[in-house]
């Protein structure tokens, strides 16, 4: 469990301050592959996976104050790439928002999304997460095709892919967001275990990671 306020099925927490200007234009993304939940090089060496909910004020702290820096260092650089896992821990709205995140991730570009709805939320404070605020938010981002996420976010795939992360929060007994792992291809990822919201702990525990000899594979398998 973080060592910090999470979200859970109680509800939404109260953001507390120092998140980044929510209206503040973004390009986050630029030039950093996407591939459905997949953010940075696919050979990157480290993954680092992220469990969230679209209505969560902390992970939306995260997306907008923490995030940016570990982009500029280590998924820019290629050594780090990110996972996000959609999980609807705080009513309809969170689904909605999740199966409209995971429609326009079949066009490669849910992280858009998801920076995009966090910083609208942030600004506007919507009582309600409405299909037509998320028909907006997709309408909003170049190269997305809003008509075709709304028409495939009640498709198989994206059942299949929600399903895929409540199943993997499951066996990695998450009970509430944000919630993060980080591992090397091929080794179980471990838990971070965050005690302040901010960009270090995350550096230090990828940069440790980087430097750690890498464990050997067992014999046999």
């Amino acid at each position: 469990m973080l060592g910090i306020s999470a979200c859970d099925g109680a509800g939404a927490a109260h953001e507390p301050g120092g998140a980044r200007a929510a209206d503040e234009e973004s390009d986050l993304y630029s030039g950093i592959p996407q591939d459905g939940v997949t953010l940075g090089d696919p050979g990157a060496p480290i993954t680092l996976t992220e469990f969230s909910d679209l209505r969560c004020s902390h992970c939306r702290n995260y997306a907008l104050a923490v995030l940016p820096v570990i982009l500029d260092r280590h998924v820019r650089p290629g050594q780090v790439k990110l996972v996000f896992r959609n999980l609807a821990f705080l009513g309809p709205g969170s689904v909605r928002a999740a199966r409209m995140a995971s429609a326009v991730g079949m066009q490669d570009r849910l992280w858009d999304f998801v920076d995009r709805l966090f910083r609208l939320q942030a600004r506007e404070r919507p009582a309600a997460i409405t299909d037509d605020l998320l028909l907006r938010v997709a309408a909003e981002l170049p190269g997305v095709d809003a008509a075709r996420a709304a028409a495939e976010r009640d498709s198989g795939e994206v059942d299949r892919q929600l399903e895929a992360a409540r199943a993997e929060a499951r066996r990695l007994r998450i009970r509430g967001v944000p919630a993060f792992f980080l591992g090397r291809a091929g080794e179980e990822p471990r838990r971070l275990r965050l005690t302040s919201m901010s960009p270090e702990p995350f550096s230090r525990a990828i940069e440790q990671l980087l430097a750690a000899p890498r464990t050997a594979p067992a014999i046999g398998r």
